[in-house]
């Protein structure tokens, strides 16, 4: 991962999701326009970024939503006439779909014109390996750059 991509992780990502469960003081910092975040953390699904609307910021939550019973959904988007999202919420359904069916539960990918940053844990190299390519199975269009950390 650049130190660039690693920036907005750090800066955006890690506020916001202290934020979520109450340890922050003060509230995240909003996401930028163009970016899509999400993360897994165990149980819980973070999204955060900016949508044109508030039916296009509901589209990806609903999306969201359909995947899995067992997670709890945080919702970070903020609805700005400025900017549509990267993706659609098919397709931000479909990458957090492939690292839901992984069974991966440390996860943060960034999403921002046409790039995908992904961070994750897994258990092994192999499954980093799948997890790779499904996240470019997900979304084709996407060049997708990760960064594995395997705990096996």
């Amino acid at each position: 991962m650049q130190l660039p991509q690693r920036v907005v992780v750090g800066a955006f990502v890690v506020p916001a999701l202290l934020a979520s469960v109450g340890v922050a003081v003060r509230p995240a910092p909003a996401v930028p326009p163009g970016r899509l975040v999400f993360a897994v953390r165990a149980s819980e699904v973070m999204l955060a970024g900016t949508a044109f609307s508030a039916g296009e910021r509901q589209e990806v939550v609903d999306a969201v939503r359909t995947l899995t019973a067992a997670h709890r959904i945080t919702d970070a988007i903020t609805p700005d006439a400025g900017q549509h999202l990267p993706v659609s919420p098919a397709a931000a359904a479909s990458l957090l779909a492939a690292v839901l069916d992984h069974d991966v539960t440390d996860f943060t990918g960034v999403v921002h014109k046409g790039h995908l940053t992904a961070s994750a844990r897994v258990a092994d190299p192999e499954r980093a390996g799948s997890l790779s390519d499904a996240l470019r199975s997900a979304a084709p269009g996407l060049r997708v750059d990760e960064d594995f950390t395997t705990t096996g």
